[in-house]
């Protein structure tokens, strides 16, 4: 027994990695990490009970892969290993959709294992990253500012299509696997792409990591310690987190998630981050990489935690976090859209917010808030009714006061949030005075419930989602 299956046996005990009897996928490219992978569990197939199968993608990147393909498919045959593999067309799929080639290739590499493993009732997936691959990984991430988990490496083993990933070479380093093929004769294949530098992982693998090895040649093992340390610290962590967590968010849906601020500040500042690391993981697109760092996740927190009650922050992909008193919103996007509609009151509108304006009878009604509804006089009204949203320098006359104020500083009091005020409603008479701002303001316009023949009620509802989170805020 060579000292390579010596190690990897170790760890694969010490890390409970596969028992006997498994049936196993191995992901094989045909190069000198998975060939030797395939073959050190061929060696070990008998005596540990293994049922071994192999899988493979070829990515269409280069003329040889075809080749390639079938030259792993050879040696399967020779070893009696089952045989599954896929021709993708990878650049194609990159020019109809613009990604990043090598994250595609990724993202169909690993629907095919799946697809593979569910339909074969597989349980084990072994892929051959080995302890340099592990190094790059963790430097490459915390070079470009990723958070704990990510800057953690790749873990020794993952769920994954109902069963698990599993890595046993990450305790061996590339010469140590390259030596094992050379011994055992085994014949690789090489990709020449493994050696071009406009590939960061290449840049770190020609300049960073052989000089860590000069300095200690045992650094590898170092690097896989601190990633086993490091997940072992953020699964505890994210559990309790995620507890809290429960407790925090306030909505929570596929467009947007809403947390309370005054709760998550009281938690100490690495549940803080970790809970907002939660809430941007319910955004990740699945298969791909996160598109949020360290550098996300702090701008955040400096945005709920700093003076201003209100702000707005830009991330990647699209998202928007909204800051909006003692709330903060993880969003999508809201309707921004001004809008002016005439109104023939007889008739609902449906409006942009989600809200509903209508008209009835006069008739109060314990449901409504003295603001969800406005008298109007037909006799003394310049029709048509608009409905609108605000516009610069917008007042109301107030009722019982008789003075003017702006519809702006209304909105602060109320503590409206900004995307909000841009479609919240406002009802004015033909000649453009404001008469009412439904839910929040009446103007001296509005008549007497008493007027009779001569009144109708407007009456306005705002949509569920809305109103349970006003009622929400209120309470704190």
């Amino acid at each position: 027994m060579s000292s390579l299956e010596k190690k990897v046996i170790d760890f694969i005990r010490r890390h409970d990695l596969i028992k006997r009897g498994s049936r196993l996928l191995i992901g094989v490219s045909g190069g000198p990490d998975s060939l030797a992978l395939l073959y050190f569990f061929v060696r070990r197939r008998n005596d540990w009970r293994l049922t071994l199968s192999a899988a493979h993608v070829d990515h269409m990147f280069r003329k040889e892969s075809l080749e390639e393909m079938k030259y792993v498919e050879e040696i399967c045959r020779q070893w009696g290993v089952p045989f599954f593999g896929k021709r993708i067309d990878v650049p194609a799929e990159v020019e109809k959709r613009k990604g990043n080639p090598q994250d595609l290739a990724r993202q169909m590499r690993y629907a095919f294992f799946r697809e593979v493993m569910e339909k074969n009732g597989i349980e084990t997936l072994a892929l051959a990253h080995h302890g340099d691959d592990q190094m790059e990984t963790m430097l490459m991430r915390m070079t470009r500012g990723s958070g704990v988990e990510a800057a953690a490496g790749m873990r020794v083993q993952r769920d994954f299509a109902g069963g698990r990933i599993i890595r046993p070479f990450l305790c061996v380093t590339k010469e140590e696997i390259e030596a094992y093929c050379r011994k055992n004769g085994l014949q690789p294949v090489y990709d020449p792409s493994n050696e071009k530098e406009i590939y960061t992982r290449n840049r770190f693998r020609k300049h960073v990591l052989p000089f860590l090895k000069a300095e200690n040649r045992h650094v590898h093992d170092h690097f896989q310690r601190l990633s086993e340390f490091l997940h072992e610290d953020f699964d505890y962590l994210e559990t309790l987190a995620k507890k809290e967590m429960k407790k925090i968010i306030t909505n929570n849906n596929k467009e947007r998630i809403g947390i309370k601020i005054p709760d998550l500040l009281r938690l100490p500042r690495p549940l803080q981050r970790r809970g907002i690391s939660i809430v941007l993981g319910h955004f990740r697109k699945d298969g791909q990489p996160s598109p949020f760092s360290i550098r996300h996740i702090e701008a955040i927190l400096d945005l709920i935690g700093g003076p201003r009650p209100s702000g707005e922050l830009n991330l990647p992909g699209g998202l928007t976090v909204t800051r909006v008193y003692d709330r903060c919103i993880f969003h999508y996007g809201f309707p921004q859209e001004t809008y002016c509609f005439e109104w023939n009151p007889t008739e609902k509108l449906a409006l942009p917010n989600g809200g509903e304006l209508y008209s009835g009878r006069p008739v109060k009604s314990a449901a409504l808030s003295e603001k969800e509804y406005f008298f109007l006089d037909w006799n003394n009204t310049a029709l048509p009714l608009y409905v609108r949203t605000r516009r610069e320098g917008d007042r109301i006359r107030q009722k019982g006061s008789g003075g003017t104020k702006k519809v702006k500083e209304i909105f602060i009091e109320a503590k409206i949030p900004i995307h909000e005020r841009n479609v919240w409603p406002i009802v004015t008479d033909a000649a453009g005075e404001i008469l009412w701002i439904p839910g929040l303001k009446k103007s001296s316009r509005e008549a007497s419930g008493e007027d009779g023949e001569n009144a109708t009620v407007l009456i306005y509802r705002r949509n569920t989602t809305t109103r349970e989170e006003k009622m929400d805020e209120s309470r704190h």
